[in-house]
């Protein structure tokens, strides 16, 4: 059975932070309102979440998300919520657990007659995978296991990610550090930087923005497009089976080649220069 969240809120005047204990039950009580006096508030609510999670949900219409791991037992959930008080309250929040995977989000913000923001930071044990969809908010994840990021806009930053990683920023700038999974990003115009990572697949597809990967590992696939921008590529180890493209962009490979290689890599720029280097 589905279990779900209550959170009961103490109001404070004005600005005011407020600590929301989380409580277990069997059906959906949503966030009540805070007691105001002015037309504006931006109140800040922290939670534990009780019981085993291996997976989160965020969902933020707008505004930026972290989730990052440390050395705790139970997920702890930070708030930060800003609104045009309407007389009804506050606008309710969704916080569910159901099978060891928690949900949050704002879905009530992603009507603008709400006109409100709801920004996230979520500490989860080490294991737990991913998913974040911030709407044009920027997004941080660091130590999580498998993770999924749609940014639609806003800049995306991971951190040591244990799994794989699949992001896509709709024009936001990436950068990775210490990635041991598979990588899958298209960012639609946003550069890419990827360093210290030691997945064996990477595809990566930037429209238009700059493309850097630097690998500690030999990867086994790679498959790189800017369509206009540049692309530097670190690897180490070899003989690959290179392919480049760059359309008269202009292409120096320092690193050792043979068409029969099992190891691959594929560049394509469209008219920006490539670099690979062991």
């Amino acid at each position: 059975m589905r279990t779900v969240i209550v959170r009961a809120l103490w109001g404070l005047l004005g600005l005011g932070t407020i600590v929301v204990t989380a409580v277990f039950v069997t059906h959906v009580v949503l966030t009540a309102g805070v007691t105001w006096r002015d037309t504006h508030a931006e109140p800040t609510r922290t939670f534990t979440v009780s019981g085993p999670v291996t997976s989160v949900t965020v969902r933020s219409y707008g505004d930026d998300v972290s989730v990052t791991t440390a050395d705790v037992r139970q997920v702890r959930v930070t708030e930060r919520l800003e609104w045009d008080l309407p007389e009804s309250g506050a606008p309710p929040l969704e916080q569910t657990v159901s099978h060891g995977h928690l949900s949050l989000g704002d879905p009530a913000c992603d009507d603008g007659d709400n006109n409100c923001d709801v920004s996230y930071a979520v500490i989860v044990p080490p294991g737990v995978s991913a998913a974040v969809d911030s709407y044009g908010g920027n997004v941080t994840v660091s130590g999580t296991a498998g993770t999924n990021v749609d940014s639609d806009g806003g800049s995306v930053t991971a951190t040591q990610i244990a799994g794989p990683l699949t992001v896509t920023t709709g024009g936001g700038d990436l950068r990775v550090t210490g990635l041991t999974g598979p990588l899958s990003a298209d960012t639609y115009g946003g550069s890419v930087s990827a360093r210290g990572v030691t997945t064996t697949t990477a595809a990566v597809s930037t429209a238009g923005g700059d493309a850097t990967l630097v690998f500690v590992a030999s990867p086994d696939s790679v498959t790189v497009s800017t369509d206009g921008g540049s692309a530097a590529l670190a690897v180490p180890g070899g003989p690959y089976a290179l392919t480049t493209n760059d359309d008269q962009g202009g292409t120096w490979a320092g690193i050792p080649t043979n068409a029969s290689a099992r190891r691959v890599i594929s560049v394509s720029t469209g008219g920006g220069p490539i670099q690979i280097r062991p």
